[in-house]
């Protein structure tokens, strides 16, 4: 992302509507079958080790949004399920997806990890958001209509120069092979400095 920042900000602002143990549902890729993926993220992880005002996210939690449904307090349980099943329908039509992860950004909260091309992932986008479209009453697709896929590495939690951060990935580590499976559709929440979530669905892409 460019211009990059001069300085980083604190990425854990409460976002409108948001409140602890109050559940987003959220359709997600993730990266449990994916090493070499996972690696890479290790890889530059390692090198930010040391610099402070950023939070690490564990393995388990590194993912790809996709996309925000909305909040599961506002969304009944038949509109989730016909939701999943719209979307299976659309996914199936679709060929597993193969891409490259290893482009750096560096937006002012966070350090991410793009893919190429960029728009090769766009039909997996456009298949959930058709589902959501169709099946979900309450929902937040107008929020971000423009994607731009990524895996983020760390988040910062303070102000602080950006320039020990640029130069620590100045010259990253390769970039590697990433293949879009399943997409999972989660019950996210933000727990301190963390997101978690419970997982609900996975619905692979087997054209």
């Amino acid at each position: 992302m460019s211009p990059l920042p001069e300085r980083m900000s604190d990425h854990w602002w409460w976002r409108p509507g948001v409140r602890p143990g109050r559940g987003l549902l959220v359709w997600h890729i993730l990266l449990d079958d994916q090493p070499q993926a996972r690696a890479l993220v290790a890889d530059c992880q390692a090198r930010l080790a040391g610099i402070a005002g950023l939070d690490l996210i564990p393995e388990p939690w590194l993912h790809m949004t996709t996309q925000i449904v909305g909040f599961a307090d506002e969304i009944p349980a038949a509109e989730v399920d016909a939701m999943t099943s719209a979307a299976a329908e659309r996914l199936r039509a679709l060929a597993p997806a193969e891409v490259e992860l290893g482009k750096v950004w560096f937006h002012s909260e966070a350090v991410m990890l793009g893919v190429r091309p960029p728009r090769g992932l766009d039909p997996v986008r456009a298949a959930i958001r058709e589902a959501v479209d169709k099946t979900v009453t309450t929902h937040q697709l107008s929020h971000e209509p423009e994607w731009t896929p990524h895996v983020s590495v760390a988040y910062s939690h303070s102000d602080r120069p950006a320039a020990p951060i640029l130069d620590t990935l100045a010259d990253p580590p390769p970039p590697q092979p990433f293949a879009v499976r399943a997409v999972h559709l989660v019950k996210q929440e933000r727990a301190g400095r963390l997101y978690r979530w419970e997982p609900l669905a996975g619905v692979p892409l087997d054209a």
